[in-house]
């Protein structure tokens, strides 16, 4: 009977997170609708990832980014990008954070940023970096998809229910880097990309399932 209701406390755990699940896309079978910025198809790596593993790449020009950024990485709903796994509704599925492996080779620190955006490419937002990324090493860089995230800057009325909007209606995932200050010459640089990861948040039902777990182990 304990073993019932707790299953059946999970069973209810999994429903209440229904939507766009989690997923990670780790290239190991080739640019899975991946592009560059441009839209051309990235180069793609079987091995040397931060584990060793596959990645894909892009090349890009700095000088030629505007004001905004520029677009080195798309991950878009036209081009089926990952089968569509990341297209869809985050917040039924409980979805707040997407992490990736990231390098570059600029020989300097880059701003980096995430923009989330419907199918059609609009309504969106855009999700900073509370520093720069350093020049030559692998790291693992997370974006929190959280109206209160003070590194969010929606495009459009800067209120929940825009955001919300947003998040229920997921088509793209854009990566960008920022324009280095000062830059007035062409500054050519790859960008190396990996283990793109959509993160769900525990539902409360979840935790409730697992504390009466806990609890049915201690009275063992």
């Amino acid at each position: 009977m304990k073993t019932m209701t707790i299953s059946a406390m999970m069973i209810a755990a999994g429903v209440a997170n229904a939507g766009v699940s989690s997923f990670t896309e780790t290239f190991e079978t080739g640019a899975n609708g991946w592009l560059q910025g441009s839209f051309s198809a990235p180069t793609y790596n079987s091995t040397g990832a931060l584990d060793g593993s596959a990645y894909i790449s892009s090349t890009a020009d700095l000088n030629s980014a505007g004001p905004f950024g520029l677009t080195v990485f798309r991950g878009q709903d036209d081009f089926d990008a990952s089968g569509d796994a990341f297209v869809g509704d985050y917040l039924a599925g409980g979805i707040d954070r997407i992490s990736f492996d990231f390098r570059h080779n600029a020989g300097q620190d880059l701003g980096i940023a995430l923009r989330v955006a419907s199918s059609n490419n609009f309504p969106a937002f855009a999700v900073e970096l509370a520093g720069p990324v350093v020049s030559d090493e692998w790291v693992t860089l997370s974006f929190d998809l959280s109206f209160f995230n003070p590194l969010v800057t929606i495009e459009g009325a800067p209120t929940p229910q825009a955001f919300n909007e947003i998040m229920a209606a997921i088509g793209n995932l854009q990566v960008s880097v920022d324009r280095p200050d000062g830059l007035d010459t062409p500054l050519v640089v790859d960008f190396d990309l990996d283990n793109v990861a959509i993160t769900p948040a525990p539902s409360a039902l979840a935790l409730l399932g697992l504390g009466g777990l806990a609890t049915a182990r201690r009275r063992r």
